[in-house]
């Protein structure tokens, strides 16, 4: 079945689609343990697994991102989703080196890589649908 130029690609959902899981992997389970926890029900999280999955679905959206640039070629986007994906993955596996050299806590990196990935999806986004409507 041939695509219409304003139908987007499944590929080009990765860069939304990673994100969306990757913070909801990162703050919903969060959200979800501390529900339960609050109604007298403790479940135990294996935050090596836990992190694991927040950094695969980090590094889906880079890829995401990078597909789109194969259709815009603004390699901004890009940049922006890789350093995103690298604090994230900085604050899920080098906390205790943020804390020590930097001094501040790695929620503030955390939440600094959360939100260069959101904008670079949504900046990739964007790109996308006006390649597309150029086409």
């Amino acid at each position: 079945m041939a695509q219409t130029p304003t139908s987007p690609s499944r590929l080009s959902r990765l860069a939304p689609a990673g994100t969306l899981l990757s913070l909801l992997a990162c703050y919903g389970t969060l959200a979800v343990v501390g529900a339960l926890s609050l109604m007298g029900i403790t479940i135990a999280v294996n935050v090596h697994v836990w992190a694991g999955a927040i950094v695969v679905f980090a590094l889906i959206a880079v890829f995401g991102v990078t597909v789109g640039y194969r259709r815009h070629r603004i390699l901004g986007p890009v940049i922006i989703a890789v350093i995103g994906a690298m604090f994230v993955t900085l604050a899920m596996y080098g906390s205790e080196q943020i804390q020590a050299v930097l001094g501040f806590p790695s929620l503030i990196v955390e939440i600094a890589g959360f939100v260069a990935l959101v904008a670079a999806a949504i900046w990739d986004l964007r790109l996308t649908k006006v390649a597309q409507m150029a086409e």
